[in-house]
């Protein structure tokens, strides 16, 4: 199939002059309003996130919004894939074959000489050959040309791309639903009524947000919802493709074969030349089964029978496709960051529980999810606001998070119980008094992630996981 043809093919709005309804879901995320925002910014805008989270729908989304809310003509959108085989066969096709057939056969204007603005979505840009170089050369030139790419994971858009893309591309971050999201998508699928909207917690305003959810926390109707739907979120995690067939056996089942298997494989092996990988799929039970524990490389190669310096890697791998997260230990003391064992998490508790074949959970299993999901909220928000993320341990004593923001360190504590007893809070309220006269790092206040208790003593607010909103 020649590239016009292919071109035609997919692009059917230049037919239709609009989307196909299959091609949008009801429920739009969070992050669509950030994409639009960044339409007529300059720089390369970059969608980042693992296999099935959304972005190809949110790709439709925003071309849909061009063409009805800013009635952009048609043929000045432009959609292809990297891994389309119609478009690049082989490793001597060019992106710049693609994109001149465009201009010159369908668009009929030349790159140079654009009367308006194009835009121009390409999705899974990874799989296209020195991507970078030919974008780079574009932006510079500085066409009327507005890019829009995604890539499946911080592997993909990073690797080679960094020094040659610095200061021309910015990146949006979308993962998995998050509980806030979850519930919002909840409200759309299963049940009409949409519930009062929580607000954000900010972090530069503590006092501020903690009375803000006060008359919310004593709705007790719209208590009892969002306990529903967080015990069915606890389960099923945050990949939205769960809300076209709640049923949980075969939900469970699509998780394994296609966000897991193809999801590891896919699209780590595809980048890195990977001797084993099946060592890669048994790290990631290895993860699984020990969620939220403290490791050290050695250790995990040990039981694992490999070398440690393939497990540090391989962890790596994990992370920048974010299927897990990694913690290291908080210190003014970089050799104690160094040798500390770290922290490993998966990020999404739909994943843990299909791997393990988790179909109910008890207490500790719980509590350890809301933990696991408190540190995913954290390190979206880390992603976005370029700030870090520890835990901490000192003489057997540890906090679950510290939110490194530069200039002040906020301790986080997951508490998911219903009695919290006050000896438990010491390890926390110390860090506080240690780091509050801190010129730079320190700590003014601690936030205590609870299953139902709100309440403020001293420099702690506790706050009950589904009222945390950040």
């Amino acid at each position: 199939m020649e590239i016009k043809e292919s071109l035609i093919n997919n692009n059917i709005w230049w037919r239709n002059e609009e989307i196909n309804q299959e091609f949008l879901l009801a429920k739009k995320r969070n992050e669509f309003e950030e994409v639009i925002k960044k339409l007529e910014e300059k720089r390369i805008l970059s969608i980042i996130g693992p296999r099935r989270v959304g972005k190809s729908t949110l790709i439709y989304q925003t071309i849909d919004y061009l063409l009805k809310k800013q009635k952009i003509e048609p043929k000045r959108i432009l959609l292809f894939s990297g891994d389309d085989p119609s478009l690049f066969f082989s490793q001597d096709d060019k992106l710049s074959n693609v994109l001149e057939t465009y201009f010159n056969e369908i668009l009929c204007e030349p790159m140079e000489k654009l009367s308006k603005k194009v835009y121009i979505f390409i999705d899974e840009i990874h799989f296209i050959k020195n991507w970078q170089n030919f974008l780079k050369v574009y932006f510079d030139r500085k066409y009327k040309i507005k890019f829009i790419i995604t890539g499946s994971s911080s592997v993909h858009l990073y690797k080679d791309s960094n020094e040659s893309l610095l200061g021309r591309i910015e990146n949006i971050y979308i993962l998995p639903l998050n509980f806030r999201q979850f519930s919002n998508f909840y409200q759309t699928y299963v049940k009409s009524e949409k519930d009062i909207e929580i607000p954000k917690f900010d972090f530069n305003k503590p006092e501020e947000s903690f009375k803000a959810i006060e008359e919310i926390y004593y709705n007790n109707t719209l208590k009892m919802k969002q306990k529903i739907i967080l015990d069915e979120y606890l389960i099923v995690g945050g990949y939205p493709e769960y809300f076209e067939n709640r049923t949980l056996s075969l939900w469970q089942k699509r998780l394994a074969e296609d966000i897991i298997s193809r999801g590891i494989y896919k699209d780590i092996l595809t980048i890195y030349d990977i001797k084993n990988p099946d060592i890669l799929e048994k790290l990631m039970y290895y993860i699984t089964a020990n969620n939220a524990q403290t490791f050290s490389y050695s250790n995990i190669a040990k039981d694992l029978r490999v070398d440690t310096t393939t497990i540090m890697n391989y962890i790596q791998y994990l992370k920048q496709a974010f299927l897990i997260n990694v913690l290291e230990c908080y210190s003014t003391n970089i050799g104690k960051v160094i040798r500390t064992n770290k922290k490993l998490s998966v990020l999404d508790n739909g994943i843990k529980n299909s791997f393990l074949k988790r179909q109910v959970l008890n207490s500790q299993e719980e509590g350890k999810i809301i933990e696991g999901m408190v540190d995913f909220d954290i390190r979206l928000l880390t992603e976005k606001e370029g700030y870090s993320e520890y835990y901490y341990r000192e003489n057997k004593e540890e906090i679950d998070i510290i939110l490194d923001r530069k200039m002040d360190v906020i301790p986080i504590e997951v508490k998911y119980v219903n009695n919290i007893k006050e000896e438990k809070m010491n390890t926390i309220k110390k860090f506080i008094k240690d780091n509050e006269k801190r010129k730079i790092g320190k700590a003014n206040y601690g936030i205590i992630i609870t299953k139902d208790t709100y309440q403020k003593q001293e420099n702690l607010y506790y706050i009950p996981y589904w009222l945390f909103h950040i």
